[in-house]
């Protein structure tokens, strides 16, 4: 799967959700139904994840849709390849760098994978300057798949192919009060 990218994509159509709801599924349902499907090549439930090469650039770098109605704000999901069991992973311009390590996920008391997480610092580490940015990078648990044992190419997409959610810090609304008579009011 490495090398394998879509920095243009769109979604040919967007997911099927209820009216109002959002795509933004639970760490067990993006190991389970997207990420493990997508590695043993089955149809996803929806098609609105790209794969694109994460961890070689600046987050501001990546496809990046807004205004869609079905997404979350300041939230994107991409499948890519994860870089070997580093610590820190460096693009042009700065790094990744692991800021909590693997915890493991479970759906229905059964575990299913890991998730660890990764902050992007602007410049060179260890003196880098910690951005906005966070990821959420989670694997399949590799005995979840029975087939593995016997395929070693499909031990290969097991140990390096991952479903980041990268999400952005929101702004915080500042409030304050002009007199005890005035309601509150945002900055």
């Amino acid at each position: 799967m490495a090398g394998i990218t879509d920095d243009n994509f769109v979604p040919n159509v967007p997911p099927l959700l209820p009216r109002g709801c959002k795509f933004s599924p639970d760490n067990g349902v993006l190991i389970e139904f997207y990420l493990k499907k997508k590695i043993l090549g089955k149809p996803l439930p929806s098609d609105c994840i790209p794969t694109v090469e994460v961890y070689s650039r600046n987050p501001t770098q990546l496809p990046l849709p807004t205004g869609d109605f079905w997404r979350v704000e300041n939230e994107w999901y991409f499948f890519t390849t994860k870089p070997h069991d580093a610590s820190v992973t460096l693009t042009n311009d700065g790094y990744y760098s692991v800021i909590k390590e693997e915890e493991t996920i479970k759906q229905e008391d059964e575990e299913i994978g890991f998730m660890r997480t990764l902050a992007y610092f602007q410049g060179t580490p260890p003196s880098g300057k910690k951005s906005k940015w966070t990821i959420y990078e989670f694997r399949v648990k590799p005995n979840t798949i029975p087939t593995i044992q016997h395929d070693d190419a499909l031990k290969a997409k097991v140990s390096s192919f991952v479903v980041c959610k990268l999400s952005i810090e929101k702004k915080k609304r500042k409030y304050t009060r002009k007199n005890k008579n005035d309601s509150m009011k945002s900055k």
